[in-house]
């Protein structure tokens, strides 16, 4: 049936053609209007499934719609277009929108693929195919963690006679432990944009994302407000590049069932960036294990993915990692709420931005920590409470940092950090705090209302201290 036929069926709903992709979609005629269901509390699920899979490479979404079910998006879209005033309302337990590629398991290779290097052995190398992507990974866990690490690369030469292959980017963790590969048949790029609205009837009832990407090639949500719901706003799993780059609101967050974060990362997912409006969530963006595969089990390990988003009211630390994850750059714009960021993933930057106005540390690097955050001219300034401007249980290299505290500590240290310059100012109760050992700071200056300077508790062996001055 063709999108005149489907138009028949009266769905309620508004199919476009936007001018700019006017060459580059097959014609789709005038808009048509579907009056029957557009503001009505019946279900328009099946129609606009139905209509998707019989429209061009773009399509305008106009009016008000109750999902009753999950719209999966068919590769055939390339753009969805939520025009101005149009809402897409969740009924139940399901994304408004998913986008999914497939993972299947491919080989056990018998042998450890060692971190640092593209040249990974297989069992069998005339199974692989240059430019295909693959999910790498094992049975390894993170230090400190039940969670399994995994990457996602693409073949870019096979080598019969070494029984090898060459992926695109090393491995930044040896895979020793049941080492397998997995084809990942990425879905093309779906651009969700316009400035219209998903959220959900009952966000007490809701525990899927709003919208859920899979196995998915460069994921682009932009100018869209996705809101109102009981679990993740976005979620990226397994996916290659992309970005966000919408607002994301009021999601709900008790710690327990409900864990409203804005964007949650998870998987596999590398290169991917998250920027938009974000606010009156748990985290406004997160990293997180990849859900069960079938065939390969649980596995992946978001990795080299930058998040800017700007950050308000959020009831836990702003910005976040989980204990998956390497290589993230989170750069802050964080006002108010629980905290500002949270490192508990490894390799992570925290570079430049402000956090101000929370009611928890600045920047917290957790004890779980193994391989050093890198805290690079961040401002922290105005905190409540008493708290801390810049808190390392776990290791961290901090550079020219900027504390303004009216109370409270500018920084605080465990073991194995270091602090390169900066200021700590305002009346600050204390600037620097040291709990551990082998910490070095140098030229770390001190205002004149910082009540005390330094305090190095008792006993922590290989402490060197050289403030700077004015």
């Amino acid at each position: 049936m063709g999108v005149a036929g489907v138009a028949s069926a009266a769905v309620g709903l508004a199919l476009g053609l936007h001018r700019d992709f006017r060459e580059h979609t097959r014609p789709l005629g005038k808009a048509l209007s579907f009056s029957d269901l557009d503001g009505t509390d019946t279900d328009a699920s099946s129609a606009i499934q139905a209509l998707l899979a019989s429209a061009g490479a773009q399509v305008v979404l106009r009016g008000t719609y109750v999902l009753g079910s999950e719209i999966i998006v068919p590769p055939n879209v390339g753009q969805l277009i939520l025009a101005p005033g149009s809402v897409l309302r969740v009924r139940g337990n399901h994304p408004a929108l998913t986008r999914a590629g497939t993972i299947t398991f491919r080989e056990m290779t018998g042998k450890t693929m060692p971190s640092g290097t593209t040249r990974l052995p297989v069992r069998a190398a005339s199974a692989y195919t240059v430019g295909e992507y693959l999910l790498v990974s094992g049975a390894d866990v993170v230090a400190g963690s039940p969670d399994r690490y995994g990457y996602l690369r693409q073949v870019m030469a096979v080598d019969l006679g070494e029984s090898e292959i060459e992926v695109d980017s090393p491995l930044p963790r040896s895979i020793t432990r049941s080492p397998r590969t997995s084809l990942i048949e990425l879905a093309p790029v779906l651009e969700i944009s316009g400035t219209g609205q998903i959220l959900s009837e009952d966000p007490s009832g809701m525990f899927s994302p709003l919208i859920h990407y899979f196995a998915a090639e460069h994921p682009s949500i932009t100018g869209i407000t996705v809101s109102d719901s009981g679990a993740a706003g976005i979620t990226l799993s397994h996916c290659l590049g992309g970005v966000v780059d919408c607002t994301v609101s009021d999601l709900l967050d008790d710690g327990t069932s409900h864990f409203g974060y804005g964007v949650n990362v998870t998987g596999s997912t590398r290169d991917a960036r998250v920027q938009g409006t974000i606010s009156r969530v748990r985290h406004a963006v997160t990293t997180n294990a990849g859900g069960l595969i079938v065939g390969v089990g649980y596995a992946g390990e978001p990795e080299n993915c930058y998040f800017s988003p700007d950050a308000h009211d959020c009831s836990n630390k702003s910005v976040d990692t989980h204990r998956l994850g390497w290589g993230i750059t989170i750069v802050p714009r964080v006002t108010g709420g629980g905290g500002g960021v949270q490192v508990r993933s490894d390799n992570a930057r925290v570079v430049g931005g402000s956090i101000q106005g929370c009611d928890g540390p600045g920047v917290f690097v957790s004890s779980v920590v193994r391989v050093a955050t890198s805290i690079d001219q961040v401002k922290v300034k105005g905190l409540h409470k008493g708290q801390v401007g810049i808190l390392c249980k776990g290791p961290a290299a901090i550079v020219e940092p900027t504390v303004t505290l009216a109370s409270g500590t500018g920084i605080e240290l465990n073991d194995d950090s270091s602090v390169d310059g900066g200021t700590i100012d305002g009346s600050a109760d204390l600037g620097l705090k040291i709990l551990g050992s082998r910490n070095t700071v140098a030229g770390l200056v001190m205002g004149k209302n910082v009540r005390t300077h330094v305090v190095e508790s008792k006993p922590s062996e290989d402490n060197r201290l050289s403030l700077g001055s004015d």
